[in-house]
């Protein structure tokens, strides 16, 4: 009975009763439109094709560029793609993996939510009125049903486990809790880096006050060690995405995307809802940026209190309680201004080279969502009167009652995600260096794998996997060239009746440099064999660097580390 009566136990299910209407649009039979909700769940079926072909992990989406694949994931944030690979698994289709995962994104970051706040505030009432306006707020229900940013919502599902995490080991330092903490910032860094690149530093200034407050520089030296054990189990992609990103398009991409994403001050009070996309010039945006009117509400409750505490109660000003607040509320009033379509905030991210973390300033919505839900707490914490209480928990309820629905509801087989050929990404940045266009070719048919290009010569195909082509062929001329229908990437190795080809010495990679790109630019990127007379047995395989290969043993090395410390305390 003391278990059915628990506060904490009963604020969660609230929680997950609530989560009913919000979710409950998710059911609707088939797939539904959305900016990116295709090519995310097309690279779940790519990972899941990449690791059924015995990529691990996988790195080369064999579908991608119209069949010619895709160095995707040595780039990418894997969590996403690797928990939708393990629903996939257990049954369901590609499209119902995604929207189980949507669910349960969204499920999961309220309890984390709710035991992170709980443990701050020691208040059942203000770690539930924070979790609610955490979950219940226009960006999160635009990154579920109009972006459909699977990585995104995935990641702010992981943050409040992150700050719950550091707040525990608070308490108790051990090395267990130094691992617990290290695998939470890792499901962070691989959710999505962007996230992870505008939360890192409040994570870091958080520590900080802990430390001070405690006067324990032990605390800030543990916490350290945490956050880099977290990137070490994140090297499989973050060694890769820092020192072999000038492989791929991504730095002439990114670098300029930012500049038709800022926000005015009007859209964030207040911007219609809408399903279409953002696009430049302030009057051509078809979606909102609102940052929600109940959660503005709550701001200039927190402000109030804060400065009814600086004017009346000085000795509260010197505490904890009084010094994160003021601290969240900063990091609200910063991440707005970074969003500001203004000349300052302009050439702030010009000159900080901010674009080079962030590819759009509107990003910064979710970290000012997650800093007003902490206020949430506090106003919770402070105003004793039930009667506030639960008028702001009908408002937030209230003014997100239009924001819980799809668009339209669409047909999407398992089929059209195992044989998708575009690139999956919004900028085709993740291009290999050697190809002209980063768009999808459309002269090449992705059934052929190989082709031949000059000379006479007979071509058995005998497999094909999603980073590997093996043939035969009968050269029946002095001389043939063959091209394979795949993008060379460093890590890519072509053996000739056992004999392994040196890339741009004995293998031609073709690239703008030799050829007519005027008709055979779609050509570019590719690989080409040269081969004498007679019967040739060839397999083109796409694997590791070095560097990769240390990412990956450093990635499972720690990983495996982290997990032995926990498995063993559990056994304790």
């Amino acid at each position: 009975m003391k278990f059915w009566y628990n506060p904490n136990f009963l604020a969660i299910v609230v929680l997950l009763v609530l989560s009913v209407p919000a979710l409950k649009s998710l059911a609707t039979p088939g797939f539904y439109t959305s900016h990116d909700g295709e090519t995310h769940t097309a690279r779940i079926a790519a990972y899941y094709q990449a690791l059924a072909d015995g990529q691990f992990p996988p790195r080369f989406a064999g579908t991608f560029y119209n069949g010619l694949g895709s160095p995707i994931f040595v780039y990418i944030y894997p969590v996403p793609y690797l928990l939708g690979s393990a629903v996939h698994l257990l049954g369901f289709s590609f499209a119902d993996s995604f929207k189980i995962l949507m669910a349960a994104g969204f499920i999961f970051s309220a309890i984390f939510s709710y035991l992170w706040l709980k443990e701050v505030f020691k208040s059942e009432k203000a770690a539930f009125l924070g979790t609610l306006f955490y979950v219940w707020a226009p960006y999160r229900f635009s990154l579920i049903y109009v972006r459909a940013s699977i990585s995104e919502l995935l990641a702010y599902t992981f943050l409040p486990l992150v700050f719950y995490s550091f707040t525990k080991l608070r308490e108790k330092r051990s090395l267990t809790r130094i691992a617990i903490s290290a695998i939470s910032v890792a499901c962070l860094l691989l959710s999505q880096n962007l996230v992870a690149a505008t939360s890192l530093p409040i994570l870091g200034i958080y520590v900080l006050i802990l430390s001070f407050f405690d006067k324990s520089f032990r605390y800030f030296l543990i916490s350290a060690l945490a956050i880099i054990w977290g990137f070490a189990i994140s090297a499989v992609t973050y060694i890769p995405a820092f020192f072999e990103r000038e492989f791929v398009q991504f730095n002439q991409i990114i670098k300029v995307a930012y500049e038709n994403h800022f926000v005015t001050l009007g859209q964030l009070i207040h911007s219609p809802w809408d399903y279409g996309f953002d696009l430049p010039g302030i009057v051509n945006d078809q979606m909102s940026f609102q940052i929600g009117l109940a959660h503005l509400l709550v701001l200039v409750l927190a402000i109030l209190l804060v400065v009814y505490f600086l004017l009346k109660d000085f000795k509260t000003v010197k505490t904890i309680t009084f010094i994160l607040p003021v601290f969240f509320l900063i990091a609200v009033v910063v991440s707005v201004f970074l969003m500001l379509d203004i000349p300052l905030v302009r050439e702030i991210w010009l000159r900080s080279k901010l674009s080079n973390f962030i590819d759009i300033p509107w990003r910064f919505l979710g970290i000012t969502i997650f800093a007003i839900s902490f206020l949430s707490a506090f106003v919770a914490k402070r105003l004793k009167p039930g009667l506030i209480f639960i008028l702001l928990v009908a408002a937030v309820i209230i003014a997100n009652r239009n924001h819980l629905r799809i668009n339209q509801a669409i047909a999407r087989s398992d089929s059209f995600f195992e044989n998708y050929t575009d690139h999956a990404t919004q900028y085709g940045e993740f291009t290999p260096l050697w190809r002209q266009s980063t768009k999808t070719p459309i002269g090449f048919d992705p059934k052929i794998k190989v082709e031949v290009v000059s000379g006479q010569s007979d071509i058995n195909l005998i497999s094909s996997k999603s980073n590997q082509v093996s043939f035969s062929i009968d050269v029946k001329s002095p001389a043939s060239q063959v091209r394979i229908n795949k993008f060379y990437f460093p890590g890519a190795s072509v053996e000739v009746d056992g004999k392994k080809l040196v890339p741009f010495n004995d293998l031609t990679i073709t690239s703008p440099k030799n050829l007519n790109l005027d008709k055979e630019q779609d050509s570019s990127g590719l690989i080409l064999v040269n081969l004498g007379e007679g019967s040739h047995q060839i397999t083109a395989k796409f694997g590791e660097t070095p560097l990769r290969l240390l990412a990956d043993y450093l990635s499972l090395g720690s990983l495996v580390l982290a997990i032995g410390f926990v498995v063993k305390n559990v056994k304790r």
